[in-house]
């Protein structure tokens, strides 16, 4: 009678793997939920884990990345084709010009006019949202309408931030 056998994934296997995982996981709910990375720098590197982390999965799974140099010329072309990605398709980050409301029970919580500037068009896009600040890079947004606000939960504040450095404000 035949035994069968477990067989062992190398520890340095299971670390990318877990790298995947959180990385893409990230990566997949920013870009179909309200989940917000705030940093371009974060987005890009969590972008570049997540495809990495795939690719030297998908190659030692098929056998095919073998040696540490083919390891960074696969790293290489992904951080290539991630930065290209980012460069050609991102509009910018949104950025805070005023908190109008705060919640006055959860600080981390408001509501904020935003703006982005777009790369490859003039102007810019304006949005208001209710903001709860995760982590410091993770935000949680949805779009809000403040003529239909319950305003008994919030606190009028009107802090002019003006994260893009516009004069005069």
């Amino acid at each position: 009678m035949k035994t069968m056998s477990i067989r062992k994934i190398p520890m340095t296997h299971t670390i990318i793997y877990v790298f995947f995982t959180i990385t893409a996981t990230l990566v997949l709910l920013n870009r179909y939920t309200s989940l917000y990375i705030n940093n371009s720098i974060v987005h890009f590197t969590l972008l570049f884990i997540a495809a990495a982390s795939f690719i030297v999965i998908a190659g030692h799974f098929f056998g095919k990345l073998k040696t540490n140099k083919s390891i960074t010329v696969i790293f290489l072309m992904v951080g290539v084709l991630c930065f290209l990605k980012s460069f050609l398709t991102w509009g910018g980050d949104w950025k805070t010009q005023t908190v109008a409301y705060r919640d006055p029970h959860n600080p981390r919580r408001t509501i904020e006019y935003q703006i982005r500037g777009d790369r490859f068009s003039f102007g810019y896009k304006k949005r208001v949202v209710n903001r709860l600040k995760i982590v410091p890079f993770v935000d949680w947004t949805t779009d809000i309408d403040t003529s239909a606000l319950d305003t008994p939960k919030w606190e009028r504040v009107n802090e002019n931030i003006n994260e893009m450095g516009f004069k005069g404000q």
